[in-house]
């Protein structure tokens, strides 16, 4: 436990009006491009006659400091109001371009984004759709990732744009490096839509967690990776991929491949192995420090067990505040493979 008089100073706002009353919050980023969202509960049913639909909505965990930005920004978009108290749902920005929230878009041969990127396609959908009176999204750390990724060629009877984007996107994948290909990823900073790239899990970590200092408690689940991968593309083509080393012993996936070409599908085989080879570790640590680290960032862990020790990449994170204790669990993926690693395992550690 962590008390939250003590050592932090959350402040909750809705609708630019500070809420006092709040009784717990739950911050909830899954990663994976999925879309934040934090669970409120206010024990004053009163405001449920607040019109707070589509409010906006500011949280700020103040962990120790005077923080100049929230750790999450987004909008009410649920309300379920009981006798004694009201629990509110919030999601961020990219609701407004997602799910039911946001207007399909179709792209077809003779209305199509054939010329764009799939960053110039997205930003371009924002300005017109979302940002047409207010900011909702901010697009200033938006840019294009190298090598562009071309939206030529893409249709479809009826998608919304968040989900375009990803199909398109997901096709860019790093692989100077193919035993640990690098994927982009999309997340929120408070407004702010960010495009990254994954770090090799070889770079420099940005925070270091040990049982004496900031970790209090991790389980993980390990899991036999897949050790091989078929794909079948247009015109008959396919590919095979299989990875020698599976002391685990052999696990299969197949896929469906946009590709003309063997070797481009054998080249997309080799990918789909070995992106999965490398997180095939389930992660969950419950820290302390370091509330503010963000998804896909490198966390050290310095700690005895010679399978978790090591460098690993942040896929996930869930902060909790109610009115004594703030708590914090990240999910990590693995660090690269070695042979020692395999052996399928649960384990619960403490601190």
């Amino acid at each position: 436990m962590r008390g939250r008089n003590l050592y932090s100073l959350p402040k909750l706002f809705i609708g630019g009006k500070q809420i006092p009353e709040f009784a717990s919050v739950s911050v909830n980023f899954p990663g994976n491009n999925q879309i934040n969202s934090i669970n409120i509960t206010i024990n004053d049913p009163e405001y449920q006659d607040a019109h707070l639909f589509n409010s906006k909505v500011e949280f700020y965990l103040g962990e120790g400091t005077a923080e100049g930005s929230p750790i999450f920004v987004g909008y009410v978009k649920e309300m379920k109001p009981s006798d004694t108290s009201i629990s509110i749902t919030a999601y961020d920005p990219r609701i407004f371009i997602s799910g039911a929230e946001s207007e399909p878009i179709a792209i077809t041969d003779k209305s199509n984004f054939d010329g764009y990127t799939t960053v110039q396609f997205l930003s371009s959908v924002i300005k017109d759709k979302v940002n047409s009176v207010n900011t909702i999204i901010d697009l200033s750390a938006f840019s294009d990732f190298s090598p562009e990724t071309p939206m030529k060629g893409y249709r479809t009877n009826g998608k919304s744009p968040y989900e375009v984007f990803l199909d398109v996107m997901s096709k860019t994948v790093d692989v100077t490096t193919p035993e640990d290909p690098l994927e982009y990823f999309v997340s929120m900073e408070g407004e702010k839509i960010i495009l990254g790239k994954k770090k090799s899990v070889d770079s420099s970590r940005s925070i270091s967690l040990s049982y004496m200092d900031g970790i209090k408690s991790i389980s993980y689940n390990h899991r036999a990776p897949a050790t091989t991968a078929v794909g079948v593309g247009g015109n008959g083509s396919f590919g095979t991929f299989v990875y020698g080393n599976a002391p685990m012993g052999r696990v299969g996936t197949t896929f469906s491949s946009d590709k003309k070409y063997n070797a481009e599908i054998y080249e997309e085989a080799l990918t789909t192995v070995m992106k999965n080879y490398v997180e095939q570790k389930e992660i969950s640590v419950d820290i302390s420090r370091g509330f503010y680290i963000g998804l896909e960032s490198l966390v050290y862990l310095s700690v005895p067990d010679k399978n978790l020790r090591g460098n690993h990449r942040v896929t996930s994170k869930r902060i909790s505040v109610t009115n004594n204790d703030i708590t914090c669990s990240l999910g990590l993926d693995k660090r690269q493979p070695r042979l020692g690693d395999y052996i399928e395992r649960k384990i619960t550690l403490g601190g």
